[in-house]
């Protein structure tokens, strides 16, 4: 079956085998290039904030997503927070055993009303603890490429 096939008969199940051949474009839109470029750049989240409702997103956005009012301008925020939620992951997408588990926060990010789900680096799942405070770790300048893996995770601060 083809991907633009129409399913008629959903009592028959089908599958299709190997690779699904999608090539796609993806563009971040105005918001999100200039907060990864800032990351690339200089190193620095940018956050914009609601003139209407005074919400402050990260990463920063071209119109507000509770009042849908245009925003214009961004300001850097420091790109640490606080731990909110974690969890260990210990299987691969595929479910095959991780060689060693990863640590996924959600975190309330400093200066805005927002939380950021990333990687922990630099500390052991029994050391992480809902409230501790952590940075940003970001690759080398000259390794960034202007997306979500230049943020190599956040770290004990």
């Amino acid at each position: 079956m083809g991907l633009t096939e129409r399913i008629n008969k959903t009592d028959k199940l089908s599958y299709y085998e190997g690779q699904i051949p999608i090539e796609y474009v993806y563009t971040y839109g105005l918001g999100l290039e200039k907060f990864f470029r800032a990351i690339k750049d200089q190193g620095k989240f940018l956050a914009s904030t609601c003139k209407e409702c005074g919400v402050t997103y990260l990463p920063a956005r071209s119109f507000c997503e509770r009042c849908l009012v245009k925003i214009e301008g961004t300001t850097a925020v420091p790109g640490t927070g606080t731990v909110y939620s974690y969890t260990t992951v210990h299987l691969n997408m595929d479910e095959s055993p991780k060689k060693e588990p990863a640590l996924v926060a959600l975190i309330d990010m400093d200066g805005t009303d927002c939380r950021f789900l990333h990687y922990l680096t630099g500390v052991k799942a029994d050391k992480v603890k809902v409230g501790m405070k952590v940075k940003p770790a970001l690759k080398a300048k000259k390794d960034r490429k202007g997306h979500i893996e230049d943020i190599v995770g956040f770290q004990p601060s």
